[in-house]
């Protein structure tokens, strides 16, 4: 009986793992491939049809920001007054669970400062987690003006019981044009 009650006062005292912390370090290879190909259609081919995954709102009224594509590359850009545009996917896995998620693309950007909304202008990554809907919005650098392709990425931890995140783009900005390509998600505990 001694043996049990150390056992359980050195966990409660948090010297041994947690069942949770021991679920989280097994994370297999099998898992990590399958997870990091939770993302469709990375190179956009279904944007604009009815069986796309990635989903288009913004802020409200009539549609103000095109979306295109070109030889697996996103093209969104300003074409009315409206604040903001997204465009998303949801990635659902129970792997998500207490564990930090990057998303991360390749971007470019031609995006005006000069806006006529309170949101600040800014453009690039989009990251929803958690509860209460939490956002990250293009906090990265760079994220407004003109840059040529460069690799930006977003890290969040995703809270314990959240099993889901919505990775996207989103558009902010002035007049311009923001370019995206190759995006991907991984799990940090699956990179070498």
């Amino acid at each position: 009986m001694l043996p049990a009650f150390l056992a359980v006062l050195t966990s409660f005292l948090g010297c041994a793992a947690t069942p949770s912390e021991s679920m989280k370090a097994a994370v297999s290879a099998r898992d990590c491939a399958k997870f990091n190909a939770s993302l469709m259609d990375p190179e956009f081919e279904t944007l604009g049809r009815g069986e796309s995954v990635w989903r288009y709102r913004q802020h409200t009224g009539d549609r103000s920001f095109a979306t295109s594509v070109e030889d697996g590359r996103f093209y969104f850009s300003r074409v009315d007054d409206e604040p903001w545009g997204v465009l998303s996917q949801k990635i659902a896995d129970p792997l998500l669970s207490g564990r930090t998620v990057r998303y991360s693309a390749d971007l470019k950007g031609d995006v005006s400062d000069l806006v006529t909304h309170g949101f600040g202008a800014k453009s690039g990554l989009y990251l929803r987690y958690g509860q209460g809907r939490a956002s990250i919005l293009a906090e990265h650098e760079p994220n407004i003006g003109q840059w040529d392709w460069q690799r930006v990425a977003l890290e969040v931890r995703v809270p314990e019981g959240f099993d889901q995140v919505y990775v996207g783009f989103i558009y902010q900005g002035g007049e311009g044009v923001l370019s995206a390509r190759a995006p991907k998600v991984e799990l940090l505990e699956c990179l070498p």
